[in-house]
Order: C-alpha cells, then sequence, then structure tokens
C-alpha cells in the first residue's frame, strides 16, 4: 500500500514537539509493516527526496501564505488564518504531489499551513481520507482551544464563523477520523464538526525509544525525589504554576529538571520564578537521555491537552508520571492506574501526588510493572496496525465511494 501523511509539522528548522515525532513513528511503523510511506509538508523552502532527519521520502512544499513562524502583528496573524481557511493556493502542488506519488490513502494530521484543500484535492483523484485529530483547528483559529488564560467552553462566535463553518463544508470528505483521545473526540463532537455519520475510532500516538530503557528499581537518590518537565516552555504549559507549588514541598526531598525550550523572554521569567530553588534548566533534551535522569514527571497543563505524549512516554521509559486534569492527559495514565492526577486549581493535590512518588514504594513499583504491559499498545507497528486496518476496510468498500463536493 502506498500513504501519503500529511501534515504542517514534520521536523521543521529549529521546532520539535510531539506532531512530528507521532507521524515519524507513524511512518516507521508502517515501513516496518512494507508499505511505502511518503510525508507531505509545508515550510519556507522546497524539497523532494529524503528526510534527513527520520530517513521517510518527503514532499517539502514552500507555503503560501504571509510567513511560516514567529510572532506577528495580530492583523496580520488574522489574514494569515483567512489565507490557511479560504484560500487555494497550494492546491495546484498538492495535485502535483499525488500525480507523482500515486498514493492509495492520505492521512492528514496537522492541518494549519496544509488547509483542507488537499481533502478537496484527494476526493477528486479518488482517494480516500483518513484524518487523525491531535488539535482543534478545524473548530478554533489558534488551533489551542484557548483564550487568553481560560480554556473555551464550546466555540466562539469568531471561530464559528472563520474556523467551524468553513470547516464543515469539508469534513465530509473525511471517510474516517481518527482522535488522540475519548476527550478531543467529545469536543469535536459536542461541536458537530464532522457529520455524525462518519465513523471514528481513538488511537492513542505510537512511542518506542531510541534505546533499550534500563530496569529501573527505585528512585535515583533515596528520599529525594528527581522530578522532570519535558516540553515547549510556554504560558499554557503551567510550568511558572508549578514553581509556586514546588515551593511547598519539605526542603531537600525534591528537585526538578527542565528540558525544553521558548520564549527567551518567557523562559527568563521562569528562571526568575525558580530563583533559590533546586531547579536545572537545561535546555532541549532528547528523551532517552532525559528521561534517564528523572524519576518522575509532571505534565502541569493548563489547556486542554489532546493527548500529550510526554505522558506515555515517560511512563514507557519507568518514570511516574503526574498529569494535570485537563484534556485527554488522565486517559494517558489510565485515569489513574497507571500515573497520579492533579488538579491545577489545587495546589494541595499536586503536592500530595509528589508525597505519594517520595514515599510510597508499593506504588511505584506498581506503576511501573502496569507500564512494562502497557507500553506493548504504544508500540509503532501495533500503532500502525490498528490504522492500517481502517486503511484497508476503505479500499475495501472501493474508491468510488469518495465523496465529493
Amino acid at each position: 500500500m502506498r500513504v501519503l501523511l500529511v501534515s504542517k509539522n514534520y521536523f521543521p528548522a529549529n521546532v520539535h514537539g510531539g506532531a512530528q515525532v507521532s507521524v515519524s513513528q507513524m511512518a516507521k511503523g508502517l515501513q516496518e509493516l512494507g508499505h511505502d510511506v511518503a510525508v507531505l509538508n509545508v515550510d519556507d523552502h522546497d524539497h523532494r527526496g529524503t528526510h534527513g532527519q527520520t530517513g521517510v521520502p518527503e514532499f517539502r512544499l514552500k507555503l503560501r501564505n504571509l510567513y511560516t513562524q514567529g510572532r506577528q502583528p495580530a492583523a496580520k496573524r488574522i489574514a494569515w488564518h483567512l489565507i490557511d481557511r479560504l484560500g487555494s493556493a497550494m492546491t495546484g502542488e498538492y495535485r502535483r504531489v499525488l500525480d507523482e506519488f500515486q498514493p492509495d490513502i492520505i492521512n492528514t494530521h496537522v492541518m494549519a499551513g496544509i488547509g483542507t484543500g488537499i481533502w478537496q484535492v484527494a476526493a477528486a483523484a479518488g482517494v480516500p481520507v483518513v484524518h487523525r485529530v491531535s488539535d482543534y483547528y478545524l473548530l478554533c483559529l489558534n488551533s489551542a482551544h484557548r483564550k487568553g488564560n481560560a480554556n473555551c467552553e464550546g466555540v466562539c462566535m469568531s471561530c464559528k464563523i472563520l474556523a467551524l463553518t468553513q470547516s464543515r463544508q469539508a469534513t465530509p470528505l473525511v471517510r474516517h477520523v481518527i482522535y488522540v483521545s475519548q476527550k478531543i473526540r467529545s469536543i469535536y463532537e459536542d461541536a458537530g464538526v464532522f457529520p455524525a455519520t462518519t465513523p471514528s475510532t481513538i488511537i492513542h500516538g505510537a512511542y518506542r525509544p531510541k534505546l533499550p530503557v534500563p530496569l529501573r528499581t527505585d528512585l535515583l537518590e533515596s528520599g529525594r525525589v528527581t522530578i522532570g518537565f519535558f516540553g515547549r516552555l510556554s504560558p499554557e504549559k503551567g510550568l511558572a504554576e508549578m514553581l509556586a507549588i514546588l515551593r511547598g514541598l519539605p526542603a531537600g526531598s525534591w528537585k526538578l529538571r527542565v528540558g525544553g525550550d521558548g520564549e527567551p523572554g518567557f523562559v527568563a521569567h521562569l528562571k526568575d520564578l525558580a530563583a533559590g530553588l533546586p531547579v536545572e534548566f537545561l535546555g532541549r533534551q532528547s528523551p532517552d537521555d532525559f528521561y534517564a535522569t528523572v524519576d518522575t514527571l509532571i505534565v502541569s497543563s493548563l489547556w486542554d491537552e489532546p493527548s500529550g505524549r510526554v505522558a506515555f512516554e515517560s511512563g514507557i521509559h519507568g518514570l511516574i508520571p503526574i498529569v494535570a486534569a485537563r484534556g485527554g492527559l488522565p486517559e494517558m495514565v489510565g485515569f489513574g492506574e497507571r500515573g497520579l492526577i492533579f488538579d491545577p486549581d489545587r495546589p494541595e493535590t499536586l503536592q500530595d501526588a509528589l508525597l505519594t512518588v517520595i514515599e510510597d514504594a508499593a506504588f511505584r513499583k506498581r506503576v511501573r510493572d502496569r507500564w512494562a504491559i502497557d507500553k506493548n499498545e504504544y508500540e509503532p507497528a501495533t500503532v500502525a496496525k490498528r490504522t492500517l486496518a481502517i486503511y484497508e476496510g476503505l479500499l475495501e468498500k472501493g474508491t468510488n465511494l469518495v465523496p465529493a463536493l
């Protein structure tokens, strides 16, 4: 089978995150099963060939919009979104990619910058589309379902007019929807993004450590927990609030290692908040190196994370994940069966969770034993097989059933 994976974020220069990892792990899993895979991406330059970092064939197209990244004035951001959602400047290039690669199936992922025009091109070519929902792009202008410092309830009027209404015109072209958590599926279903008749499945992300994970027996230091924070340093990730909560823990019982980077001004603010605390800011780290140096990972997100890759990555590496009760994060730790959950609005719940990790050796062992079993469901081959079953089901029905608008 020839599969074209489509995503805005596929390891562009200086940008690395969960979306890129998800797409590359999916590509790896499909390749291991003997299928031909390529990635279509948009960036600030064109490239055809093999993607150097992941070894996956890629069609990297230069984005035809006002900018590719960086902070911009509000008016320019609005104009970018209008071009992205209403324009069709990229569709000719999408057609050329389909003509060259000749995919049997197209699986779209991160759509910001890609736009739903790719679905229209696929439908015209008779190629079924599967869409994997890992953000809020189809119902929210900023893809985050968050405005200012608050998560959105429902869909605001501006997003309804400029995002959701436009999406609903194109979503009938999608033959199957894959959600990364039940939480994001419920948000999409409440908003009526896809037709009620469109089938959907929940499939979590794939992850396999690059190196074998050593067996962990206990805390790295007796009586003190080494806490990890791993990911983008930005306000909605909750690290500032987490630092304030950690100040209330007994001195000497913890230290924090922060892996990741962000906007320099905000990183400087975080360092000021951490003054006098046992906190190290390490900058960007590889998952294998970072997870080996901590006992537990706190995912302190304030926004409704659709899933939160680092929650299950850390569990697979033998850590005890502690996640905020936001979005799909509780699902990633089995609603408490393979990690702990805290309420960001109640600081004492995070302190209690950390004390459990420090004091309860039986709990630590129970969580690690559970992850030793459950990690198999995140294997790239396992995730690829589940996704492949969806592809095969669509192809068995025949491409003549691909809808057209």
